[in-house]
């Protein structure tokens, strides 16, 4: 290492030229200085390392120059020079980015540990820069930013291994992940890594037994399941030219999207997935959810039919054995339903979701085929609460006040009652008030309060115990709403009800 010493006293500087002389020949100094100014001179023309420099100095001292090095040469070491009565110097300087002090007069054996610990931290930078570096070219290579190295062109086969997980991975989870993949027959192998949109990649350099290799990752992703992680991966084999990393990326992407959407528990190659996907080309979305036969119930009222072409279809679709393409599903879904909306608009039938829909959009964010089945589900189940029954009331709201009346003594929201009927929020409270003249916090009021009445007739019962029991969260706010719906407090319900038994 290059190395310049800074300190106003001669006798300083002649003792540590000799220190390095005598013990350190593998470091160089490369210039010395008696102030900071000079320093910073010195700097200019000569390649620098380290920095060994006094604390106490004229014009500048030490703490003011580790700040002037830090912005101007971040790369140096700084190493203070001290007496044990400048120790609060010595702290200010290492907060202002001194990586190390020796305590005057300096001992060749301090001196030494000082620099082992710069050498380690400077062999740590340089692995971080490598690696850094090496994932720069492997992200350029996945975007086709950038072409293979030379020293890559050998005539074997590349493998790209692709892992991603219900969460996005992150620079932890890369490293658990290398040191996972670092085990037995791949320790020596070159692995080039990176965390790209959210997914960990791995590129191998060097030729490995193909099955060999996905067992391996297979056990990968089971240790990493003990670890409550969940994983999907896949691989890709190639050889190698400008594009092909890009091109196996992606190829391995459409694997990950497969197997994730499926949560299919196993590690998938390019050839595994063709065949699987060979096996669903006779699949169709339109053999399940048929727009044209869904629109045709609907807008002939006829919620029977519709109820059970719904339940057939859908438990069809649960216990389907056959793993779909996400890409074809979705497409055809989106088909499907488009032509469901064109139906019911040519028709001038109602709208049954209440709320414009972009079908895209709601179709990107479901990550699984199970998600897909309920939202669908949730879609479709809302056309049969739409649909009045004989006495004109919609399905949905029977459901919501029987569902409120199940549950009334929890903490009951109107969101909550919403997703119960498959509607969202808003259009659903809108309906609650237009069919039943009152908001759902007033029926829900209503409701605990006939419930409460039957309560307050039991002698042994405390006011604030059936405000509990009716789903009043507050004994207060429970008298209030009581008096306001009957005109008198509860005690004195409960008090009228137990005079007039006596007279029976």
């Amino acid at each position: 290492m290059n190395i310049v010493i800074v300190d106003d006293e001669t006798s300083v500087l002649k003792g540590l030229r000799h220190i390095f002389t005598k013990h350190c020949p593998e470091h160089e100094i490369v210039g010395t200085a008696q102030s900071a100014k000079e320093a910073l001179d010195l700097f200019h023309d000569t390649a620098v390392d380290v920095v060994i420099t006094d604390i106490m100095m004229p014009d500048m001292n030490g703490i003011e120059l580790s700040r002037e090095i830090r912005r101007l040469y971040p790369h140096i070491y700084i190493v203070i020079l001290s007496g044990h009565a400048e120790f609060e110097f010595v702290r200010e300087a290492m907060r202002c980015g001194a990586f190390d002090y020796l305590l005057k007069p300096c001992r060749y054996q301090t001196v030494i540990e000082v620099f082992l610990k710069i050498q380690a931290k400077a062999a740590e930078k340089e692995k971080e820069q490598y690696l850094l570096s090496h994932k720069r070219l492997l992200e350029n290579l996945i975007q086709r930013n950038a072409e293979c190295p030379v020293a890559w062109a050998v005539d074997s086969d590349f493998h790209v291994a692709v892992f991603s997980g219900e969460e996005p991975i992150d620079p932890k989870m890369e490293e658990l992940l290398v040191h996972q993949l670092q085990q037995g027959e791949l320790e020596r192998m070159a692995l080039e890594t990176v965390v790209f949109e959210g997914r960990f990649i791995v590129l191998f350099r060097e030729a490995i037994e193909y099955t060999l290799l996905k067992e391996r990752l297979n056990e990968c992703r089971l240790r990493m399941r003990k670890q409550n992680r969940i994983l999907y991966a896949s691989v890709h084999r190639f050889r190698l030219n400008s594009q092909s990393v890009a091109q196996a990326f992606e190829a391995c992407r459409s694997i990950i999207e497969y197997i994730e959407f499926n949560e299919y528990g196993t590690v998938m190659d390019n050839e595994a997935y063709t065949e699987h996907l060979k096996l669903q080309e006779s699949f169709a979305i339109k053999s399940y959810f048929c727009g044209n036969k869904f629109g045709t119930y609907y807008i002939g009222a006829d919620a029977k039919r519709l109820r059970h072409y719904i339940e057939t279809s859908l438990q069809q679709l649960h216990r389907l054995q056959l793993k779909p393409s996400p890409a074809q599903l979705k497409r055809d879904m989106l088909s499907e339903l488009i032509y469901l909306e064109h139906m019911l608009k040519e028709q001038g039938a109602p709208s049954f979701i209440g709320r414009h829909i972009d079908y895209v959009q709601e179709l990107n964010r479901l990550r699984t085929f199970k998600e897909v089945l309920g939202w669908l589900k949730h879609y479709v189940m809302s056309a049969v609460m739409c649909m009045n029954d004989e006495n004109q009331n919609p399905h949905y709201i029977q459901a919501a006040v029987r569902y409120m009346e199940r549950n009334y003594m929890k903490d009951l929201t109107l969101k909550e009652v919403a997703n119960a009927v498959y509607l969202n929020a808003w259009y659903f409270s809108s309906q609650f008030k237009k069919y039943t003249n009152y908001s759902f916090s007033e029926f829900l009021n209503q409701i605990r309060i006939r419930i409460a009445k039957e309560f307050l007739r039991q002698k042994d019962l405390k006011v604030y115990q059936v405000a509990e029991m009716a789903g009043f969260q507050d004994a207060s706010y429970f008298s209030t709403v009581f008096k306001h719906l009957e005109g008198i407090t509860p005690k004195e319900y409960q008090q009228a009800f137990q005079a007039t038994s006596q007279f029976q």
